[in-house]
């Protein structure tokens, strides 16, 4: 009798590692498109305060294309911690 319980906790203990293994799939492309898409949508943003307010700098990118690579590092990090 108690060697049927260890068999059937160890089964169950197996079947939730397994479980924990796949809940990390797509991860590194989640990462990958948190951080392609912030720097791209706040450079485009970026680039259009620069058309809009008619500045030649290509500091409007830059800065646009920081905030979206820091909104995308919060946004992993937010998500990783959870």
């Amino acid at each position: 009798m108690p060697a049927d319980i260890v068999r059937l906790v160890m089964a169950e203990d197996s079947h939730s590692r397994k479980s924990d293994e796949h809940s990390s799939d797509g991860v590194a492309g989640a990462v990958l498109g948190y951080l392609l898409a912030g720097i791209v949508v706040w450079g485009f943003l970026g680039w259009l305060v620069e058309q809009l307010f008619d500045l030649r700098t290509g500091i409007g990118v830059a800065v646009g294309m920081i905030f979206g690579a820091a909104g995308a590092i919060y946004l992993i990090m937010k998500r990783l911690s959870a």
